[in-house]
């Protein structure tokens, strides 16, 4: 059987270059076409050269497709745990807790802003940007 595999090679070889496959990933794609071909020749397939090339193209493709697809998922649930798990707690009781904590002037300007008529507050724009960085910055403080 090896030998029979030993013929296929410089066929394998051809494809990983014509299909510009990473270097990093010809060996996974060599052993998946090299598995194909043996299964065929196991099923007792005629092997001709075009059968064997379809064949071993085939098991490449599929092996890329595959470890893309498991990547993506892989990539997708490593990201879920990193995410710090949050309380469920209402909008009011965060309220509550921000005019507990801040004072009157601050709570003022976090409702102002909440409502959308921060220009209402009488302060110039750049005042305004400096007084919403300080909020910010105290209100993820308190929350988080």
């Amino acid at each position: 059987m090896n030998e029979a595999l030993k013929q296929w090679m410089p066929l394998v070889n051809s494809l990983l270059s014509r299909l510009s496959i990473h270097p990093n990933e010809q060996d996974e794609c060599r052993q998946a076409a090299l598995l194909r071909l043996w299964k065929s020749i196991e099923e007792g397939k005629v092997m001709t050269v075009t059968f064997a090339r379809i064949r071993a193209k085939g098991a490449m493709l599929d092996y890329l497709a595959t470890r893309n697809r498991t990547l993506a998922g892989e990539v997708a649930v490593e990201t879920l745990p990193e995410l710090p798990r949050q309380q469920q707690v209402s909008f009011t009781y965060l309220l509550d807790q921000l005019k507990q904590e801040l004072s009157r002037k601050e709570f003022t300007i976090l409702q102002a802003l909440l409502h959308g008529n921060e220009g209402t507050l009488g302060y110039s724009p750049a005042r305004l940007r400096s007084l919403k960085s300080e909020l910010k910055r105290k209100v993820q403080d308190i929350l988080l």
